[in-house]
C-alpha cells in the first residue's frame, strides 16, 4: 500500500470516528479535506454526504449522493442515503423512488423495505406500506422496527387483532423499547383492555422515564377509566423531570378539566396571557405586506415538497410541505428573519413567573422549523393537535378565503384554540378561543395549546405557514 493510500485511509478512519461520536461538523470538515485528494471515492461521497446532511447542509448531501449514483449506479447505500435526505425534506415521492431502487439492488437488506413502508404510509398508501413492512420482515425476521411499523399501519386500518400480534412480535424482540410498548398499549386500549393497557404504559414509563408518550398514553387511559386524579399525578411525576414538555402539559390540561378544576385549566391554558397576535412590519426588499404575501403564496403552491395530507400530520383534505427554512429563495429568507424577530419579541414580553411551567422553562438557545399548509376548500381543515416536540409555535397567513369574513359562516376557515383531539378520551368541553385569519397576521402560542382549523367547504385558498421553536442542537 502506498504512503498516499495509507494517509487517505487514516483520514477516512478519523472522519468516520467523528461521525460515530456524534460530531458531524468536524466529520464534514474532515471529509472536505479528503475530497481535495479523492473527490470520487465511494466512501467519501457516501459518508461525506451523511456528514453534510447531519451538519445542516442537505443540498450538499444531495449533490454528493447524486454524484456517487452517477459513478456507481448499483451502490444500494447511495440510493438509500439519498432517500433519507429527500424523506427528511418531505420529498416523499422522490424518497420512495430512491428506497425502491435500493431495495431492488439489495433485496436482502430490511432497511430499504422499511423506509419504503414509512414513505408509503406517509403518502396515504397503507396497504402498500403493509406489503413493504412484510418484505422487510422476510429479509430479516428479527427486524423489530418493521413489526412495530406494520402494527401501526394495521391499527390505522382498524385491523386491531393483527396489530396486537405484530406489536407482540416487536416487544418480544425489543422488550425494553418504550416506543413499541406504548404502541402495544394503545392497541390494547383500542380493544377496551384498559387495565392491561395501563400496565403496559407504566412499564414503558419506567423503562424510559424521559419518553413523554408513555405518560400521555397512561394519563389518557386513566381518564378513560374515570381516574382523572391519577392521570394528573402521572403527568406531574413526568413534569418534575421535564417541566415544559408540551405533550404532557396538554394531557394534564385535559385531566384537570375532567377533574372539574376549571381554574387550574384556565391558568395552564391562559389565552389572554400566552396567545399573541401581531402584524409584523414589511420585510426588507418588499414594497408592502401585500407584495410580500403575493410572493409567498405562489412559492408555497409550487413548492417541491407539497403533498396531499401526510398521514403523520393533522392536515385533512389539504396539502402540506416539508421543511421550508432550508430554502434560500427570497420570500422564505425574509420570512425566516421576520419570525425570528417575532419570537424574540414574544420571549422578551414574558412575565418571569417561575411558578408557571411554560414561563419557567424558556429555551436559552433555540432554532426554528417551518412548513406550509394549503387548504383549497372542499371541506379541508386541520384536526385538533399540538406540537409535542416544540416549546413555542406559530402560524402566519399569506392567503385566506373570502368565507372567513362571512358573519353567517360559523367561523369557517378560522383557527380555534382549546378543543382537544378526538384521540383523547375527554368529555368536558373546555374554553375555546377562535381567531379570524387574515393576510399578514402572525399568531404565536405555547406548543401545548390544542388548535384546529374550522372546516370550510367553499372555493378559496387558505395558505398558512406554521413554525415551531425547538431547543437548539
Amino acid at each position: 500500500m502506498s504512503a498516499r493510500q495509507k494517509r487517505l485511509n487514516a483520514a477516512l478512519d478519523r472522519a468516520q470516528r467523528y461521525l460515530q461520536d456524534g460530531r458531524p461538523t468536524e466529520a464534514w470538515a474532515a471529509f472536505e479535506r479528503i475530497m481535495e485528494q479523492a473527490p470520487f471515492h465511494p466512501t467519501v461521497l457516501k459518508l461525506g454526504a451523511v456528514a453534510a446532511f447531519q451538519s445542516g447542509n442537505p443540498a450538499q448531501a444531495v449533490t454528493m449522493l447524486e454524484t456517487a449514483i452517477l459513478r456507481y449506479p448499483d451502490d444500494h447505500e447511495a440510493h438509500f442515503n439519498l432517500g433519507i435526505v429527500h424523506q427528511s425534506a418531505g420529498q416523499l415521492d422522490t424518497a420512495l423512488t430512491c428506497f425502491s431502487r435500493a431495495a431492488s439492488l439489495s433485496p436482502g437488506s430490511p432497511d430499504a423495505h422499511y423506509n419504503m413502508a414509512t414513505a408509503l404510509h406517509e403518502l396515504g398508501r397503507p396497504d402498500e406500506a403493509i406489503a413493504a413492512y412484510l418484505r422487510a420482515i422476510d429479509a430479516d425476521t428479527r427486524y423489530a422496527p418493521a413489526y412495530a411499523g406494520l402494527a401501526y399501519a394495521q391499527r390505522g386500518l382498524g385491523r386491531l387483532d393483527e396489530a396486537l400480534a405484530s406489536y407482540e412480535s416487536a416487544v418480544r424482540l425489543t422488550p425494553n423499547d418504550a416506543q413499541a410498548l406504548s404502541g402495544y398499549g394503545v392497541t390494547l386500549q383500542h380493544l377496551d383492555r384498559l387495565s392491561e393497557a395501563g400496565d403496559v404504559f407504566r412499564r414503558a414509563a419506567s423503562l424510559d422515564p424521559h419518553y413523554p408518550d408513555a405518560t400521555t398514553n397512561l394519563a389518557d387511559v386513566l381518564v378513560q377509566q374515570g381516574q382523572a386524579d391519577a392521570a394528573i399525578e402521572a403527568c406531574d411525576r413526568f413534569l418534575e423531570r421535564r417541566p415544559g414538555d408540551a405533550g404532557v402539559l396538554a394531557s394534564k390540561a385535559i385531566a384537570l378539566g375532567e377533574n372539574g378544576d376549571i381554574a387550574a385549566v384556565a391558568s395552564l391554558v391562559d389565552f389572554d396571557r400566552f396567545l399573541s397576535l401581531e402584524y409584523p412590519n414589511t420585510p426588507n426588499g418588499f414594497a408592502d405586506m401585500a407584495t410580500f404575501n403575493d410572493s409567498l403564496a405562489p412559492h408555497m403552491l409550487a413548492h417541491p415538497t407539497l403533498v396531499e395530507a401526510p398521514a403523520s400530520h393533522a392536515t385533512c383534505g389539504g396539502k402540506h410541505t416539508g421543511e421550508l427554512l432550508g430554502d434560500y429563495a427570497t420570500p422564505i429568507a425574509a420570512f425566516h428573519v421576520m419570525i425570528t424577530s417575532a419570537v424574540s419579541r414574544y420571549i422578551g414580553r414574558l412575565d418571569p413567573d417561575i411558578s408557571h411551567p411554560f414561563v419557567a422553562n424558556p429555551l436559552e438557545r433555540w432554532q426554528l422549523t417551518a412548513w406550509s399548509i394549503v387548504l383549497q376548500g372542499k371541506g379541508g381543515y386541520q384536526a385538533p393537535h399540538i406540537h409535542p416536540s416544540a416549546w413555542l409555535s406559530g402560524v402566519y397567513y399569506a392567503r385566506v378565503p373570502e368565507i372567513v369574513e362571512d358573519p353567517d359562516a360559523d367561523r369557517a376557515g378560522w383557527i380555534e384554540f382549546g378543543l382537544p383531539s378526538s384521540e383523547y378520551h375527554w368529555k368536558q368541553i373546555p374554553e375555546t378561543r377562535a381567531i379570524r385569519p387574515e393576510p399578514g397576521l402572525l399568531v404565536l402560542f405555547p406548543s401545548y395549546f390544542f388548535h384546529r382549523t374550522i372546516p370550510y367547504d367553499t372555493d378559496g385558498t387558505r395558505i398558512s405557514i406554521a413554525f415551531d421553536v425547538l431547543p437548539a442542537n
